[in-house]
């Protein structure tokens, strides 16, 4: 069994893309009069980010994000996690183990939202935009925390939803699970699948 579990945060521990999905339509809408395809998006967002988004309806990245960002955090609607996020998060660190987040939303509003459900505890650390690493899935952050805290590759598991993740966790050298609880992307080379986040814990 891992002791060092390193997550994605969007799609891995909360259901966040709903309201992704719609304010990155609303924001193309409104602030670059484009209709977007919902459909397209959201694949886009799960295969690989909101890069490829921008990419696709040819914007400048940083001003897209900054739009449908501040969309996104003046929703009223707020994601929660997965119902079994608290039951395996528990779990694993009953038996010595511990938790991290890297990801591409930043620190602060990862935390509100972790602090909300009473769950920011349960992390030793999050790496979010704000910090000056390169995005996923370059590996620098992963090496800084295996770094930092001294993690053994060996004992060390990057878990996400999207390739990026897994590619990430083995630009590292560290195990990869992929979170597959939509059946959405298919040839993800990860070390693990699981559908259900409660099948971490035997792994």
């Amino acid at each position: 069994m891992y002791k060092n579990y390193i997550w994605d945060f969007d799609g891995t521990l909360y259901d966040t893309y709903p309201v992704m999905l719609e304010c990155i339509l609303s924001s193309l809408a409104k602030d670059f009069a484009i209709s977007g395809d919902a459909a397209k998006i959201y694949f886009l967002l799960k295969n690989e980010s909101s890069a490829a988004v921008a990419r696709e309806y040819a914007l400048d990245f940083t001003e897209f994000t900054q739009k449908f960002k501040a969309l996104e955090m003046a929703d009223l609607r707020q994601p929660q996690p997965f119902l079994q996020v608290r039951e395996v998060l528990t779990a694993i660190i009953q038996r010595g183990g511990q938790h991290f987040i890297l990801t591409h939303r930043t620190q602060q509003s990862t935390a509100e939202m972790l602090a909300k459900e009473g769950l920011n505890e349960y992390f030793v650390e999050i790496i979010g935009s704000e910090q000056p690493f390169p995005r996923k899935p370059n590996p620098t952050s992963l090496l800084y925390l295996m770094d930092k805290y001294q993690l053994d590759p060996v004992e060390t598991v990057m878990i996400g939803d999207r390739k990026l993740d897994v590619d990430a966790g083995k630009n590292a050298g560290m195990q990869t699970i992929f979170f597959d609880n939509e059946k959405i992307l298919t040839n993800i080379q990860a070390d693990h699948y699981v559908t259900e986040l409660t099948q971490i814990i035997a792994l």
